[in-house]
């Protein structure tokens, strides 16, 4: 069974890790969200953190109902679908990573990477990055309201990975 392409620039594939480890810079055209939260402290917290994480929890706190299909992932907020494929997927001792890049029946275009991590102190945080910019018609039209709901979405995914 074929694939389908994802929907930005192959030389943009992976940009989401470089802004997760602060190598990125900005990229010309696009849009860039960078939030984190403090969660908690502790093993516990981040082995809660990651089972909500890897379990679609965040997004379905955010209103978002979540399919997945081996790595196609489906993604349905106020009766619009838009499509992913997961892209890294990976749980070590501290610090576990999910990135998914959009497909092309996505709203937008780009990549999105979250990541928990719980550092030496025990203090552990959920860091989520993005590259995006609109891909319909209607997104691109309506953009500064459409990017608002994109940052309140992420607020509500950081939200949702608290214990």
């Amino acid at each position: 069974m074929k694939t389908s392409p994802l929907s930005y620039p192959e030389s943009l594939h992976g940009t989401s890790e470089d802004l997760l480890n602060s190598n990125g810079e900005a990229i010309k055209g696009w849009q860039i969200t960078d939030r984190k939260l403090v969660l908690g402290y502790g093993e516990e917290c981040f082995q809660n953190a990651v089972q909500q994480l890897f379990s679609w929890k965040a997004q379905q706190y955010a209103g978002i109902t979540v399919t997945q299909t081996n790595t196609t992932v489906e993604l349905k907020f106020w009766g619009i679908r838009s499509y992913c494929r997961i892209l890294k997927s990976h749980q070590g001792l501290r610090r576990a990573v999910l990135i998914y890049g959009t497909l092309e029946k996505h709203v937008e275009r780009g990549e999105e990477a979250f990541e928990i991590t719980m550092a030496d102190n025990d203090q552990v945080t959920a860091h989520i990055v993005a590259f995006s910019k609109p891909a319909k018609w209607w997104a691109k039209l309506a953009n500064p309201v459409v990017r608002w709901v994109q940052l309140r979405i992420t607020d509500k995914y950081l939200e949702g990975l608290k214990p």
